[in-house]
């Protein structure tokens, strides 16, 4: 008798290891593989990384605009071709006056629409003349970018300024590559019921959700 059980537990024993060994029902996560996001698509650093400081580089030597504004009359209107700045191309919607912006006497101030100069570090206070509806959202925090914490206990936030993204001169994004969407649990393996044929990845499909709609 003790010699049978003893074969019994080998024999347990055995087949439990064969099954380990060739593992017939093999384990599926239901947690998607991990989608690779590219290391641009999270950089906090700016698109651009204009001075917010009135100077210009040329031939090696900075200067202040006003180093040669304040010798250098310019005329009242600025419809004609530019014949210094020539790197500018002006492409800012019906804005097509460089004194909509720069202030016409102190070249190292922005204008408001009162004739009043703006810091040049400001830049978001002359963007808010014409797209007042945008800078509300950017004072709200729904347009541009915050960097820095979420909890601003832990540590500051840096609101990011209008021509940290946009080229004043020529504001309009040009074509970016979109960052891969999100692959999480919810937009896993689905049976989506019969809605036109297209896959609505925010919805949870159930079998019989619609026999049972309290399902």
């Amino acid at each position: 008798m003790k010699g049978r059980l003893t074969l019994w537990v080998a024999f347990v024993f055995l087949a439990c290891a064969a099954v380990l060994a060739l593992n017939p029902v093999p384990f599926v996560s239901p947690v998607p593989a991990r989608v690779m996001v590219p290391p641009w698509a999270t950089d906090p650093t700016p698109v651009r990384q204009p001075k917010l400081k009135p100077e210009y580089t040329a031939a090696g030597f900075t200067y202040q605009c006003m180093d040669c504004h304040r010798i250098i009359p310019s005329p009242s209107e600025t419809l004609r071709k530019l014949t210094q700045h020539t790197e500018i191309q002006l492409n800012h919607g019906i804005n097509t006056r460089c004194f909509n912006c720069h202030h016409p006497t102190n070249r190292n101030a922005f204008v408001d629409d009162f004739g009043q100069e703006i810091a040049w570090n400001q830049p978001q206070l002359l963007c808010a003349k014409c797209h007042g509806p945008v800078y509300r959202d950017w004072q709200a925090g729904s347009h541009g970018r915050i960097n820095g914490y979420w909890d601003k206990a832990r540590g500051p936030q840096t609101k990011r300024r209008c021509i940290e993204c946009h080229d004043p001169h020529h504001p309009p994004f040009a074509a970016m590559k979109p960052a891969p969407g999100p692959n999480t649990l919810r937009m896993g393996r689905q049976k989506p019921l019969e809605h036109g044929g297209k896959r609505d990845p925010l919805r949870i499909y159930s079998q019989g959700a619609e026999a049972n709609p309290k399902h």
